[in-house]
């Protein structure tokens, strides 16, 4: 590890503060560079917070589906029993999805009728926490329905309004909407519905079966780790992972682009530096040749220059430590269109390890900028230094 003497931070420090001008484009030029990737890393976390949210309170971590050629699961109860024994489960919920077509007056609309267990999907999808009108038990023991917001205005209804539900092959049903809820996805509220489960099996005319088994966890990360002890053959198991690729796709895509954009904005900055200390070198000639004749060899020259990099490189990134927390505050009120559909905050998660990584980083990049002048500094002949 170096070591700097008294003599050698006197004369960097000398440097920065003598030639003001460059040493405050090159801080500039890492604090931009600190600021700019702090800010990249910000929102790529809180995108990544906020789509992981949504896969932990709203999404199945596991789902069981019938093997290819097979439309249900029978004897699905059986199954169910099996997955509550298992460490982590905290929810399973039996689903029975239909496409309906839905008819109110001169309104139609092609929608998803899911048939659940109330009380087992809240714990999947916290739909309770949805409904602006109604109540999600409303749809137990009678042909009831609950509507998305978009999907009910969409077909002019209201509570109480009574919407036709027809399929080729299945049965005709009048409903009662009992309920409208929102989840702040229009795209997903246009295009679903609930029942229950005894009401989907009406309509679909087949049965006690379902066409899926929702499974939550208390971890997500434990949901391979389950799904492999629920594996069977008789029916095929996902999970969120591979039943939400879009999810996974968006995140290893933003992660890929931002440290792809982060290393050319380093990059950009290092040559910044050593740009400047290079020219810096050759102003200084005679000053090195000075400091030569006067008893500095050339391990002094050489971490005098090394050690001028380094405090540029760390006072740019202080710099854009503070400049990224300022910054921050004021991109979380922008309001921005999520992929999921919906118009929320700008996600941005600043966190302290963040910031002290970066930081480390601009100074090793710094260090490094400066290798090579400080090599072609020590290297000067002192006579020829002092001829300039």
């Amino acid at each position: 590890m170096l070591a700097f003497s008294s003599f050698e931070i006197f004369v960097a420090m000398r440097h920065i503060t003598y030639r003001k001008r460059q040493a405050a484009l090159a801080i500039t030029a890492v604090g931009m560079a600190v600021a700019v990737s702090l800010l990249i890393i910000a929102v790529q976390n809180g995108f990544s917070d906020y789509m992981l949210d949504i896969v932990f309170k709203s999404l199945p971590h596991i789902i069981i589906k019938p093997i290819d050629g097979e439309n249900y699961l029978n004897l699905y109860q059986n199954v169910i029993d099996g997955v509550w024994g298992l460490e982590g489960v905290v929810g399973v919920s039996p689903v029975l999805a239909a496409t309906a077509t839905f008819t109110h007056e001169d309104k139609v609309a092609n929608a998803a009728m899911l048939g659940v267990l109330p009380f087992e999907a809240d714990k999947i999808s916290k739909i309770s926490e949805s409904m602006v009108q109604g109540d999600l038990n409303s749809i137990i023991g009678g042909k009831r329905i609950l509507l998305g917001r978009s999907l009910a205005e969409k077909l002019d209804m209201k509570l109480g309004d009574t919407v036709h539900a027809d399929f080729p092959d299945a049965r005709d049903l009048n409903l009662t909407v009992s309920g409208i809820f929102d989840t702040g996805y229009a795209s997903v509220d246009e295009k679903t519905s609930y029942v229950s489960l005894e009401t989907a099996q009406v309509f679909l005319n087949e049965g006690n079966v379902v066409t899926q088994i929702d499974i939550k966890l208390n971890d997500i990360d434990q949901a391979q780790a389950v799904a492999g002890q629920i594996s069977s053959d008789r029916y095929e198991v996902q999970v969120w992972q591979e039943s939400n690729p879009e999810i996974v796709e968006s995140l290893a895509y933003e992660k890929a682009s931002n440290m792809i954009t982060l290393l050319l904005i380093m990059v950009i900055a290092t040559f910044g530096i050593a740009s400047i200390m290079n020219m810096l070198v050759l102003e200084k000639t005679r000053e090195i040749g000075m400091l030569m004749a006067a008893g500095a060899d050339s391990s002094h020259i050489r971490k005098i220059f090394l050690l001028e990099s380094g405090l540029l490189g760390l006072m740019g990134a202080l710099l854009g430590c503070a400049m990224s927390l300022v910054l921050a505050i004021r991109l979380r009120s922008l309001q921005i269109e999520m992929p999921t559909g919906g118009m929320v905050d700008l996600p941005v998660i600043l966190s302290y390890q963040d910031m002290v990584t970066l930081s480390l980083i601009a100074l090793i990049l710094s260090l490094a900028a400066g290798i090579y002048p400080a090599h072609i500094a020590s290297k000067l002949d002192p006579v020829e230094s002092l001829r300039g």
